[in-house]
């Protein structure tokens, strides 16, 4: 015998108010406009110790974590996504107080939507600021890296994240990875 569900019993309670667009204006995700004073990511190397983040105006960060323009970001590598793919965040740097040589990266704040993820290019360069092994200093008077290093050797230090670096994208692609030594 297979029994019937019975149809759900009328309510005489008043329904629930059918939700409507908001008055207020809202505010675009996709290009915010506190980016605008930042220099956008260009072909021109960014200044290493620069102070404000640099923007990828048009980048419509609503629609998933994608490549971030042509050019050289000064960011983070935080994660791999996979075997070829990391994800990456712009940063600036910030003094400490009364320091003028001394201070750290900062990236965009916790929750911003700011992040990007591009392929590792198959012949990317990778100059190691610390050497091949992890144990050298091997930069110059820019405090950037000089050692060539094989693309498995950017995979590690990439997955491990906090990994400085001036970043080439071209093509939705990371082809040039300079990292920048931080003690």
């Amino acid at each position: 015998m297979t029994a019937t569900p019975a149809a759900p019993a009328e309510s005489s309670a008043p329904a629930a108010p059918t939700p409507s667009a908001s008055a207020a204006p809202s505010v675009p995700v996709a290009d915010p406009t506190g980016d605008d004073k930042w220099p956008p990511i260009s072909d021109k190397t960014p200044p290493v110790f620069g102070g404000v983040f640099q923007s990828d105006p048009g980048h419509d960060f609503t629609r998933g974590i994608s490549p971030s323009r042509d050019g050289i970001l000064r960011g983070e590598l935080r994660t791999m996504q996979d075997a070829n793919v990391v994800e990456y965040v712009p940063v600036r740097f910030v003094r400490d107080v009364g320091g003028q040589t001394t201070g750290h990266f900062e990236g965009p704040p916790e929750g911003d939507a700011m992040a990007f993820a591009a392929q590792i290019d198959k012949n990317v360069v990778f100059l190691s600021a610390v050497g091949c092994d992890g144990n050298d200093q091997t930069i110059n008077g820019d405090y950037v890296g000089t050692q060539r290093c094989s693309r498995n050797k950017l995979i590690l230090r990439a997955d491990k994240g906090d990994l400085y670096a001036l970043i080439t994208v071209k093509g939705g692609h990371i082809v040039k990875v300079v990292e920048i030594y931080t003690p």
